[in-house]
Formats: structure tokens, sequence, C-alpha cells
């Protein structure tokens, strides 16, 4: 730049900032100190603000519940579960915590499992290594492909049922919708999941009526962040944190087991 270069700017009078709310929204604490906060996600809880989401999200609960953490970017949130993942999810309550536990997350320190059940029977455990990258066609959505980027999923069967299977899943990567996206690309998609399905629909036929109206009914991914390890940014211990699935893929379960056992 020289000396008689000029720099103009205009700016538009009808600009307005985005006023983010504070509410009083429950949160359920698993763990807290002054440098972290590890919560259980609920279904039906979208994290971040985002297009049609300005109200009722975790940020604006963050807001209300944690003065200090208005002060932070993003108030907090290092990263992130889908609307209806459920499960575990860890927020700085500092500056130093908050770079701390981005750092992690970019060298993939942060060691996350999570429990599904998929439509299918998968018999074997498996490993996916397959490229994640924006849906051409719809790009709210992902797809596995060609010039995405790395994407590296676990996968480990607990229980095989009639025509679902209980999984248990490790992810070395963290791309939006990976693990949804993944498990579709083998044809056995998260039980629920609308969205990544590829038109594969449950089998319905053959159980009980009590089982059958709770598969009727499930409206979410079945998929919950039951594990989460990573160092104390303080204390550079590590620290592990287990929650078991909510109420409606416990008795989802449950009630596989028992048509199972019949």
């Amino acid at each position: 730049m020289f000396l008689n270069d000029h720099i103009s700017v205009n700016v538009l009078k009808n600009f307005q900032f985005i006023e983010i709310k504070k509410e009083n929204i429950f949160l359920d604490i698993i763990f807290k100190d002054s440098e972290i906060l590890v919560l259980n996600k609920p279904p039906n809880l979208v994290v971040h603000l985002g297009y049609g989401h300005t109200s009722g999200t975790l940020l604006n609960s963050l807001m209300f519940h944690y003065k200090n953490n208005c002060m932070l970017p993003r108030a907090g949130i290092v990263h992130r579960l889908d609307k209806n993942t459920s499960g575990l999810l860890v927020v700085a309550r500092t500056i130093f915590s908050y770079h701390y536990l981005i750092g992690l997350f970019k060298r993939r320190r942060v060691i996350k499992e999570y429990d599904a059940i998929v439509i299918g029977r998968i018999e074997f455990n498996g490993t996916i290594n397959v490229p994640i990258k924006r849906n051409i066609y719809n790009r709210t959505m992902m797809s596995v492909g060609i010039g995405g980027k790395q994407a590296i999923t676990h996968y480990k069967v607990i229980t095989m049922f009639r025509n679902y299977t209980h999984i248990r899943i490790f992810i070395e990567t963290g791309r939006m919708h990976q693990i949804r996206v993944h498990i579709s690309s083998i044809l056995h998609p998260i039980f629920g999941d609308s969205i990544y399905s590829k038109g594969i629909k449950p089998n319905l036929l053959g159980y009980s009526k009590s089982t059958y109206n709770l598969l009727l009914k499930f409206s979410r991914p079945a998929l919950h962040s039951s594990m989460l390890k990573f160092l104390h940014p303080i204390t550079n211990k590590l620290q592990t944190w287990i929650v078991s699935p909510p109420v409606d893929m416990v008795q989802l379960l449950h009630s596989l087991y028992s048509e199972d056992m019949k």
C-alpha cells in the first residue's frame, strides 16, 4: 500500500446485528469445573445457531446459565452433535481451554464412541475409510466419494437381532454427518434416519404389537454419543465420561432383545 492510496468503505444503514437470546433451557451436566463442561445432550436440541434456529439451542442455554461463556467464541462450543443425536458433548469455559480443545480435535486426540441401532444384520466388525464431501444435489447433505475429505469410521457388533443390529462406533475423524453417511454407504443405515436411509425401509413385520409400535413411532436416528475421552486442559490427566442411551433407545433395545428371546 502506498501513501497516496485511499480506501473507502460503504456501510449499509439498515445493517443490524442479530441479538442472541439467553434462554433458560435445562442442561444435563455430567461434569463441571473451572475449565470445561461435559453435558449429556438430549435428542431434538440444536447445538449452534443457524438458519431457522435462532433460539432454543444449546448456545442460547449456555449464555443463560454460564455468563462468562458469553465472552468466548461460540459460547465455548468446540464440537457438535446433530440435532437428533443424543449424548456427550464438551464445552470450554475459558479461552485457554477453548483453544486447547480445538487443538485436540484437530489432532484427533479426542476419543469418541457411539451406540447405534442399524437396519439389517451386520455379522462382523469393520472399518469404513471413504472420503466424505458435500452432496452435489443437496448442499445440506453429505455423501461419500472421490474429492471429499478423509473420513474413518470403525464399528463393532454388540448384538444382532432378527432384522436390526446394535453396534458400537468409534470415529477417527469428525466430518459432518460422518457416522450416518458411512453406515448408510454399507447399506445398513441408522434406524430412524430418513435423510440417509437410501430408500432402505425397516422390517416391521412379525413383531408384537408393543415392539411394532415402538419401531413405528421412533422418529429420530437411533444414534447416541456414549463415551468421551481426552486429556484435561489443566491437570493433563486422561479423563473418561460414559453415559447410557436415552429412554427411547433403551426401550427399543429391550424390546428387540425380548422379541429374540421368544
